[in-house]
């Protein structure tokens, strides 16, 4: 019996990863474009991940979250990087603003990201 306990809880722990791992299961060919920034001399590109490595890092790392509480718990910063990826052979949008946070747009699907362990992918914050 405890046996079959130790595989039933490896198993779910399993599972749970392969949940959280929105990142590099499911966006391929990340591909950084441009930078923006609504206040320049506040928020500049040494702000947000510039290269295609820590764009592809940042959605490897963070996790996916509702609008809601992308909106009520984290800074959305007035600069941010964009560019594409490829989810499951789709092409998609996506931004990454100086706050930790992203969003991707795969048609009419818009997915949302938060990371609190992603502060080595931006420069000053």
């Amino acid at each position: 019996m405890e046996m079959k306990s130790r595989i039933t809880v490896t198993a779910a722990g399993a599972l749970l990863v392969a949940a959280c791992a929105t990142g590099s299961a499911g966006f391929t060919d990340v591909f950084v474009a441009d930078f923006r920034s609504d206040q320049p001399a506040t928020c500049r590109p040494t702000d947000v991940p510039q290269s295609h490595g820590k764009a592809r890092e940042f959605f490897s790392r963070a996790k996916q979250v509702d609008y809601k509480t992308l909106h009520d718990n984290y800074e959305q910063a007035p600069c941010f990087v964009e560019g594409t990826l490829k989810q499951r052979g789709k092409s998609c949008d996506w931004q990454i603003r100086a706050g930790a946070t992203g969003a991707v747009q795969c048609g009419e699907q818009r997915l949302y990201f938060a990371c609190d362990t992603c502060n080595d992918l931006f420069g000053t914050k």
